[in-house]
């Protein structure tokens, strides 16, 4: 059973229903051997990995979570929590009474399983993307850790992602794309993303 106390209790009852792109309804998805969940800061490029879904959520929303996947984290509910945890966290003790949260958006998940199963990378960014086709957000070249190991992703925040072979976007190359459940010849061997 999955429960969130608290304020995201609400959006986060609706997960079980929600479809994930690829067609795979939550909780469907094939047991893995990993769940862990990293967060990466596009600003900074730092990546924190916990052991789960769980614990990331707990991280991120200092709210108790349990029994969710890694697949969960796609849901529109979850994306909304872990936002608002970011902006909350951001924010505390730094803003006057009354002042606007730090904005935090979720660009991406990233899995190392197809159409959005195992390990997942969540991508976040102090905005969304646009219209135009200017990049947004890049990273030139992943952690060691997440590396060659892609192999599926969606897009929020507006924003398509397209991913190389090679560090700084050089190579074969896969998008841009909102999503995709598997990415061809670039099945785990991501090194570069931009996201527009």
């Amino acid at each position: 059973m999955r429960t969130m106390t608290s304020r995201f209790a609400v959006g986060v009852a609706a997960l079980a229903a929600v479809a994930l792109p690829g067609g795979t309804p939550a909780g469907a998805a094939p047991a893995t051997a990993t769940d862990e969940a990293c967060l990466m800061q596009a600003t900074t490029g730092r990546v924190q990995c916990y052991p789960s879904a769980d614990a990331l959520l707990e991280a991120v929303t200092g709210e108790p979570a349990e029994g969710f996947s890694t697949a969960d984290l796609a849901a529109p509910a979850t994306v909304a929590a872990i936002e608002a945890g970011l902006a909350d966290s951001r924010s505390e003790g730094l803003r006057a009474p009354g002042a606007p949260l730090a904005a935090a958006v979720v660009t991406a998940i990233f899995y190392d399983g197809t159409y959005a199963t195992g390990a997942a990378l969540v991508m976040e960014a102090p905005t969304g993307c646009d219209d135009d086709p200017g990049v947004e957000w890049a990273w030139p070249t992943l952690t060691p850790e997440w590396r060659n190991r892609i192999r599926s992703g969606v897009g929020y925040a507006r924003c398509d992602f397209k991913v190389w072979n090679h560090a700084w976007y050089a190579g074969a190359a896969y998008g841009f794309v909102s999503s995709a459940g598997y990415l061809g010849a670039l099945d785990r061997a991501a090194s570069s993303v931009r996201m527009r």
